[in-house]
């Protein structure tokens, strides 16, 4: 909690302190339009090594939210980048030539295509866009990063310990970092972060001669790149010319990894759900992680490993809230550095710069150097700055650090229930030929609450919600919650569903009361009704959240006040609340489909190119009766109108002679069924006869 609110306090004192770029070190420094031109802040940007610049719109509700999210960033990095702020909607500020134009577009502006938009730049040449969450904790994820876009593996063991919490693994193996090749695998691994900004897909780099032991071939010739996906399979990039760029690399990458995406476990939606499940069955877990489940959810190691972060978190943050307002950042510039210092002990050479003018990495690392040399193996108490540097490290890890669960750790988590339902399919002896293995997908069970409320799964806050969804046998399995999860629970509920002794979980939404000439069904009330031959069915399936449903709704209401009946029962069904087989299950929403009485089974949708109005509804209504019924549908109509009766009646008996004229030609040809033609007869007469009665009146 100390954390959140020291977090908390920081944004708000952020938000009320000017945008404008100040001179002053206590304010954050965002270079802003309106107030700089857009020229400007852009030449100014040119000189840092890493700026960031965000274009937004002041009238978006998520743009300014955003804007808060980006306030907070600035806060904490603004030693290592240069920020700014645009705003697009404001006159003064042109925010054209904000991307790169699409090749072969003519009069293609390079205007930002989404709200907002965060442009980073790296040097002279590297852009990219930010493509994550606008959260701060995904936002300094995605910082530390961009400031750290390579990840070294000095031995196979942390190459194996980085292998288990990520999806994939992209290993450079290079002879030293003064190399032209390692910058070009650098650049590589920061244009990753704009198709990748989680970085599930970790970039790693070894160089020299335990670069070549980990190819175990020390005679191997440098450079080489090999990917490692998640089943293990190694990829080397070939290169059929000499002089290979960063998009070369990329293009491999992607061609490489394009068919892993079934086995990926990062990015956890419920589209990736949606995705796997057209190939084999998803175990997916909801969770949300609080300190309740920690231990459960995470299993020891891993949740030792988070334990250790959030307390080391919270010592640092509760360190911090002591230190007096004055004190200033670990990175700025010390006096003895400045050219009036006086000091003649100092054997480092000074040069002129201000403090608020620290630019880039490059003066950074000499200013650390010049700490460590001074410093580091002094005993004097009052220039020992080697752990305050140490802490700005982990002051950074912790800006990132997540309660609820980083996707490193999601991964981690993925891939060790991927493996206990990998053991638990090979030995299960139950219909082994027809049982597959099960895909994985963790994602936020609080983020993701109103999929879970449509998949009809109720909701605990302190609990994990775990379901298999099998889309080949149209079941939902969902995992009992009474008891804390456990992974012996899980185990067992996997078997189970290898046995195919798991209830399957079907929406149903509680039975509501009926109105005046239709009725409200749900999935149980339907399914019995169209096994009961003894009325046709016209149901409306609708859901809550379209918007068009409205306008079909009118219709139906109103023709349903015109033929309902006994012989024709007109439904409501909310396919949002309730779950059908896929016989009955309409792809498009909202949908009006008829079952007629005599054969339900040949059901009649209605057409997606027909306006939608009384008259179009009526009409395919009456269509889809039997003669006999279509007249007495009239019948009934006519009596309930105010006004127009006459030409109601009229209409009646003309389908009356219609029909008669049709049985008198089956009378003609088929000599057989004269019999069941003449009841047929009999009975229009006396509908015929009803129908004059009724005129005369």
């Amino acid at each position: 909690m100390k954390i959140t609110a020291y977090l908390v306090l920081q944004a708000l004192a952020i938000a009320q302190s000017d945008a404008s770029r100040s001179a002053t070190s206590d304010q954050v420094t965002i270079s802003e339009c309106p107030g700089r031109s857009v020229p400007q802040i852009r030449a100014e940007a040119a000189e840092f090594e890493i700026s960031l610049l965000f274009y937004y719109v002041s009238w978006a509700s998520e743009a300014r939210q955003a804007r808060l999210v980006y306030n907070g960033l600035a806060h904490y990095y603004q030693e290592y980048a240069y920020f700014g702020a645009i705003d697009c909607w404001h006159l003064q500020c042109n925010c054209s030539r904000t991307l790169m134009p699409a090749p072969g577009v003519v009069g293609a502006g390079g205007y930002p295509d989404k709200w907002p938009t965060l442009v980073v730049r790296y040097g002279q040449r590297q852009m990219l866009q930010y493509q994550g969450a606008w959260s701060f904790e995904e936002l300094a994820r995605f910082m530390n990063h961009v400031l750290q876009p390579l990840d070294r593996a000095h031995s196979s063991q942390e190459l194996a310990a980085i292998r288990k919490h990520s999806d994939a693994v992209v290993l450079g193996l290079l002879d030293s970092p003064d190399d032209r090749a390692y910058k070009t695998y650098l650049a590589a691994g920061l244009r990753w972060l704009e198709l990748d900004p989680e970085r599930n897909i970790r970039f790693t780099v070894n160089f020299g001669s335990s670069a070549k032991k980990m190819l175990k071939s020390p005679g191997a010739k440098l450079p080489q790149f090999v990917v490692i996906d998640s089943r293990n399979g190694v990829h080397t990039f070939n290169s059929t010319s000499a002089e290979w760029k960063a998009m070369d690399i990329l293009r491999w990458v992607r061609n490489t990894l394009k068919n892993s995406s079934l086995f990926s476990n990062g990015y956890g939606t419920p589209m990736t759900i949606a995705m796997k499940a057209r190939h084999v069955p998803v175990l997916a877990m909801g969770v949300r992680m609080n300190q309740y489940h920690h231990a459960s959810v995470m299993g020891e190691e891993m949740a030792s490993a988070q334990k250790k972060q959030s307390e080391g978190c919270e010592d640092y943050w509760n360190t911090v809230m002591e230190q007096p307002e004055e004190s200033f950042s670990h990175l700025l510039v010390p006096k003895e550095l400045f050219r009036e210092s006086v000091q003649s002990h100092t054997c480092y050479p000074a040069w002129k710069i201000n403090r608020v003018t620290l630019k880039n990495y490059y003066r950074i690392n000499r200013y650390l150097d010049y700490i460590w040399r001074q410093y580091s193996h002094q005993n004097d108490q009052r220039k020992r700055m080697v752990p305050q540097l140490l802490r700005l490290h982990s002051r950074n890890l912790c800006l990132a650090h997540s309660q609820h669960g980083t996707p490193a750790m999601k991964i981690g988590i993925a891939k060790m229930v991927t493996k206990y339902g990998q053991l638990i399919w090979q030995h299960s002896a139950e219909n082994a030929a027809h049982n597959r293995s099960l895909g994985v997908v963790i994602f936020d069970s609080v983020k993701y609450r109103d999929y879970l409320h449509q998949l009809g799964i109720q909701q605990h806050h302190q609990q994990v919600q775990v379901f298999i969804l099998d889309a080949a046998e149209e079941s939902l399995y969902v995992m009992p919650q009474q008891n804390t999860f456990s992974y012996v629970a899980l185990k067992d509920f996997i078997r189970k569903f290898y046995a195919r002794t798991l209830p399957r979980i079907h929406k149903n939404a509680p039975a509501t009361r009926d109105s005046a000439f239709s009725r409200q069904y749900n999935r149980q009330m339907l399914l019995q009704a169209l096994q009961r031959q003894n009325a046709t069915n016209v149901v409306f399936m609708h859901r809550p959240d379209c918007a068009l449903s409205g306008v079909l709704s009118q219709a139906f209401l109103q023709v349903s006040a015109l033929l309902s009946s006994s012989e024709l029962h007109f439904v409501r069904f909310d396919s949002q609340a309730n779950d059908l087989p896929w016989e009955l299950a309409m792809p498009i929403s909202p949908s009006l489909v008829v079952f007629p009485r005599a054969k339900p089974t040949e059901s009649m949708v209605f057409p997606t190119d027909v306006r939608i109005d009384v008259q179009s509804v009526f009409a395919f209504v009456i269509a889809q009766l039997e003669p006999e019924q279509q007249v007495r549908s009239v019948l009934t109509s006519c009596r309930r109108r105010m006004r127009n009766v006459r030409s109601c009646l009229d209409f009646a008996r003309n389908l009356v002679l219609q029909h008669v004229s049709q049985y008198l030609k089956f009378w003609e040809i088929y000599e057989r069924e004269r019999d069941v033609i003449l009841s047929h007869l009999k009975e229009f007469n006396d509908l015929h006869m009803s129908i004059e009665s009724s005129i005369r009146l």
